[in-house]
């Protein structure tokens, strides 16, 4: 897994670069199933160059009401080069629901929160709730400059723009007119506040 020292913000560590563990998600892809208990192994890739970033491997036992789930790992330090084999054992709640069933949580295990999420931030050692660790979102610590560059290189990737800022892009194909010229507003728009930077920034060496 990924080492002491990587994936902070500012000096902070953040959601972004945390390992996540979406106890809603696990349940709906039946990793986890309510009323067994089940074995396997999850893994995290790297969403820019497709390469594995960790692996875990898991025992999920999910009773009426309570249960646990089994982690095992190994962290490396980065500075230090050592490798820590963990063994951790994270328990289950479950509340009921207006209209019927269960809703699942994790119980952090520093805090004793119930969440939806666990994560684990480089050097974090164990899976916990993001007080717990303290995570920060990258969008917070962003400069409304910096929002903006992010939103309309993202846009520009969902239309298969590869260009520039102000390059013309065109309308991908099967896509509707209302959805295309709505995304292209919002590509404006965030353009627009990145000018206005740059003008603002050029006019103090004017």
């Amino acid at each position: 897994m990924g080492g002491t020292g990587s994936g902070n913000y500012g000096g902070r560590p953040t959601v972004e670069a945390a390992l996540k563990l979406d106890l809603y998600h696990l349940i709906r892809s039946g990793s986890f199933r309510p009323g067994a208990t089940v074995t396997g192994s999850l893994a995290w890739t790297n969403t820019d160059t497709g390469e594995q970033r960790a692996s875990i491997g898991y025992k999920a036992h999910m009773g009426d009401e309570c249960g646990w789930v089994r982690l095992t790992y190994a962290t490396t330090n980065n500075w230090t080069g050592q490798t820590t084999q963990h063994d951790h054992t994270v328990e289950l709640a479950s509340t009921s629901q207006t209209f019927g069933g269960r809703r699942w949580w994790w119980v952090c295990p520093r805090r004793g929160d119930l969440v939806a999420k666990l994560y684990m931030p480089a050097g974090g050692g164990i899976f916990a709730s993001r007080k717990a660790h303290r995570l920060a979102c990258r969008s917070q610590r962003q400069s409304p400059y910096d929002r903006a560059i992010s939103q309309a290189f993202k846009r520009r990737h969902r239309l298969g723009a590869d260009g520039g800022l102000g390059d013309p892009i065109d309308k991908p194909k099967g896509m509707r007119w209302r959805t295309f010229d709505r995304v292209i507003e919002q590509i404006e728009a965030a353009e627009a506040v990145c000018n206005n930077h740059l003008i603002r920034f050029i006019q103090q060496f004017g």
